[in-house]
């Protein structure tokens, strides 16, 4: 009787206090969300400011040392270079979690492609560092990066002024017909060194029976390169048609 009774005022406790929670819930539901969205915002303000700032300094070193080496923008800027596009990977942790619009198959293939032309065919070949190729390279993306990353910043806090819009959605198209036909020529010149030094060959027999050769592998990148490029250039296309048309109704 007594744990009867016991759970009988258990119950109507539950009742009398059910109609006070109930009303809150979707308010702390709705300030939940609401603080885990300002600190996305916040995160992806800064991530984006460090960017900027970092694709900045490489354009400011590879503009000195060109002053007194027209070829010597590359190694001055290199570890710089580096360090921000390795960590553009964190672009693909974002649109997996959701916190920015791009697919993230697109990021994904935008970053392994970019990467794999900075470390395998422009800073593996000594030869490729103080080449046209390899400067022309260097100012395509941080040119590039240094426009797109601060428009990122502007859309993020709601203040992006119309000559940034314009110049996110211009400079491109100079910039990326320059930075692809770099790249194709950064991965037609590693073909020589890698069929010289076998880099990245796996030759057979071995424990995976599998085989793999580099300059086939770049043979074959090189014949889709054209093809990917023009997919990301007219869908820049539309965007720029989609983002300064908006730009002159308001």
């Amino acid at each position: 009787r007594a744990r009867r009774a016991t759970r009988a005022r258990a119950t109507r406790l539950d009742a009398d206090v059910a109609p006070l929670a109930s009303p809150l819930a979707p308010s702390l539901a709705r300030a939940s969300t609401t603080t885990m969205g300002a600190l996305a915002r916040r995160y992806l303000v800064l991530y984006n400011v460090a960017q900027a700032c970092g694709w900045l300094t490489v354009l400011a070193k590879a503009s000195r040392a060109s002053l007194d080496d027209a070829t010597g923008a590359y190694d001055a800027c290199r570890s710089t270079l580096m360090v921000f596009q390795l960590a553009s990977f964190a672009e693909i942790a974002h649109a997996v979690a959701g916190l920015t619009p791009t697919p993230a198959a697109a990021a994904l293939a935008q970053w392994s492609g970019r990467t794999h032309c900075l470390k395998c065919a422009l800073d593996a070949v000594k030869t490729s560092h103080a080449s046209v190729a390899g400067t022309a390279l260097v100012f395509a993306w941080a040119l590039t990066e240094v426009v797109r990353y601060p428009s990122y910043v502007g859309g993020l806090i709601g203040r992006s002024p119309k000559w940034l819009t314009w110049s996110r959605y211009t400079v491109f198209v100079p910039l990326y017909p320059l930075g692809a036909a770099a790249e194709m020529k950064l991965m037609y010149d590693a073909r020589a060194h890698a069929r010289k030094t076998k880099m990245y060959a796996v030759t057979m027999p071995n424990a995976y029976n599998f085989a793999f050769d580099y300059v086939t592998f770049l043979n074959a990148l090189l014949v889709a390169y054209p093809f990917l490029f023009y997919t990301l250039y007219r869908y820049m296309f539309a965007q720029r048609r989609k983002k300064l048309g908006k730009a002159k109704e308001n």
